[in-house]
């Protein structure tokens, strides 16, 4: 028999690519056609509902009320371990044998503690050396698993303690760390550090949550968001007004001196100190730097809008999207040290795509343009959509906007007047369009725009900072408008120009979508030269 449940919802017929490919890569097979036996504990109670697998395979079953399972199956498989887990245990395992045999699998409870004092381990060797204060060998993430930890490396989770754009607003610093300059955190409240710790650099905010200063992060915390904070992760609570963002909504369990636990998303991962957890497929683990309020404002609402879309109702998480696999990579850790062989769209990629990736920016978004010329007036209509984020576009840091600019020039290249249809609002740059300035031109902005609750300076409260448009979110701010476009949802917007009777050339359609990670006015007070992402263009030529 064939038995599969929640963590095992492949079909057979869909995995079996999988066991051709591992037969053609490894030497030794295994002609068993049955696998039988038990899962005990260390005390050596039968344990029910243990997920069964033969390793690297699809093959798997569950452990009925007495610890037994079975599984039959009509080909060869080049596993070497049959594995076992449930939660709370590590995952166990007993080596496979040619033949048919009764197979006994102890699984290994986990500590329920958190150890406080536990030393992070470093991603890469440039972190070495650390302290060794225990008998667990030291290995940096990068000895076992190179390829991920290099993916790791070129993604924004690495650099999240030392993003220059977060310092500089963090700090009020301008491009090259003079003080003073534009927006910041600490020029608005000098005398407090906030909670952007327990996201950007969540192991310094694990002591200090409120008042852990991220330009004093050393050694390993200053990695970030690093390989083992980030598999010591066994739970986290979801507060839905975003009151707890980060390490505050999270639940670490650090190992022992002389021990040590990995959490994942493999159930068959063996010999090893890992556990299966089926927290690493699920948006759920990605919501507490992706749900947190400020003031009263959800100003990170990224979780909440992908919790009320259809990719929720559809079960298409996180993951599945910003760790899409590569399709190439067949061994998430080398062989040598124990990396098993896998199909590659099983191997989710570390590089967490996002803002910083063109191509899959461009991905989620369409771009449509319609036009009509009647006697003298021109008609565009302009369709963008949102078809593959599963949250709204522009998302993350209200910061972040997009921009729509239609135009229409005649064929010497002059632009045409628009009598009627939207403008790109005032925070789409003001100034010469050379440098980038659009605020006024033919088109539309989208973002969740923040506007100063109150009026400033305030010195009943101490705040001599000066209003500014749109408000930066760690001020008491309220949302002035938020015109983003949710997931599998569209912005229709139309325009009309004047078209003189006497040109008698074709017209010229540009539409263009560029995306911003910051507002113009705000990047350049600080000297910061981010470029523009162009996500979308059209072009159309009517001819009169």
């Amino acid at each position: 028999m064939f038995l599969y449940g929640e963590v095992g919802k492949y079909s057979r017929k869909a995995y079996l690519p999988l066991s051709l490919f591992q037969l053609f890569f490894l030497q030794s097979v295994v002609f068993a056609s049955q696998f039988s036996g038990i899962v005990v504990d260390v005390k050596g109670q039968p344990i029910s509902n243990a997920v069964v697998r033969l390793q690297g395979t699809s093959f798997l079953t569950l452990t009925d009320q007495k610890g037994h399972f079975n599984i039959v199956i009509d080909e060869v498989i080049s596993s070497k371990y049959i594995t076992a887990w449930k939660s709370g245990f590590y995952n166990g395992g007993q080596p496979v044998s040619r033949e048919n045999k009764e197979y006994r699998i102890i699984l290994i409870s986990i500590p329920l503690s958190d150890n406080q004092k536990y030393k992070w381990l470093p991603p890469s060797h440039d972190q070495m050396p650390r302290p060794i204060d225990s008998t667990v060998e030291v290995k940096p993430c990068q000895v076992c698993h190179p390829v991920l930890t290099e993916q790791w490396r070129n993604s924004a989770h690495a650099g999240s303690a030392i993003n220059p754009l977060f310092l500089a607003f963090f700090n009020g610093t301008d491009a090259y760390g003079g003080k003073g300059i534009g927006l910041g955190y600490k020029l608005d409240f000098p005398n407090s550090n906030g909670n952007c710790t327990t996201c950007h650099v969540p192991a310094l905010a694990l002591d200090n949550p409120f008042s852990a200063d991220p330009n004093e992060a050393q050694g390993v915390v200053k990695e970030g968001i690093f390989c083992d904070i980030c598999h010591k992760i066994n739970g986290v609570n979801i507060d839905q007004t975003g009151g707890y963002p980060g390490i505050l909504s999270i639940k670490l369990q650090r190992p022992a001196d002389g021990h040590q636990t990995f959490y994942g998303p493999y159930d068959d991962v063996f010999p090893g100190d890992d556990s299966y957890h089926p927290l690493y497929k699920n948006s759920q683990y990605c919501a507490p730097c992706h749900n947190g309020k400020f003031w009263n404002v959800l100003t990170y609402s990224e979780f909440q809008e992908w919790a009320e879309s259809s990719y929720a109702k559809e079960n298409i998480h996180c993951q599945d999207c910003h760790m899409k696999p590569d399709g190439k990579m067949t061994r998430f850790a080398l062989e040598k040290e124990g990396g098993v062989l896998r199909d590659p769209v099983t191997i989710p990629s570390h590089l967490f795509f996002g803002v910083r990736d063109r191509v899959f920016m461009m991905e989620a978004i369409d771009l449509i343009t319609q036009a009509n010329l009647a006697g003298d007036t021109l008609k565009v209509c302009v369709t963008v959509k949102n078809v593959k984020a599963g949250h709204h576009y522009p998302t993350g840091n209200p910061m972040r906007n997009m921009l729509l600019l239609v135009d229409v020039v005649d064929g010497d290249g002059s632009s045409l007047l628009m009598n009627k249809g939207e403008r790109v609002p005032v925070w789409g740059g003001v100034g010469t369009v050379e440098e980038g300035n659009y605020a006024g031109l033919p088109g539309k902005g989208f973002a969740k725009v923040l506007k100063d609750l109150l009026p400033y300076p305030d010195g009943r409260r101490k705040r001599h900072f000066q209003n500014e448009y749109p408000a930066p979110h760690w001020r008491p701010t309220l949302v002035e408008s938020d015109d983003r476009i949710p997931a599998n949802q569209s912005d229709v917007s139309n325009y009309q120009f004047h078209v003189p009777k006497t040109l008698s050339r074709s017209l010229h359609i540009t539409t263009r979508l560029l995306y911003r990670r910051v507002y113009k006015n705000l990047l350049d007070a600080k000297g910061l030269k981010i470029p523009d992402i162009e996500i979308a263009r059209k072009n159309l030529i009517i001819k009169r």
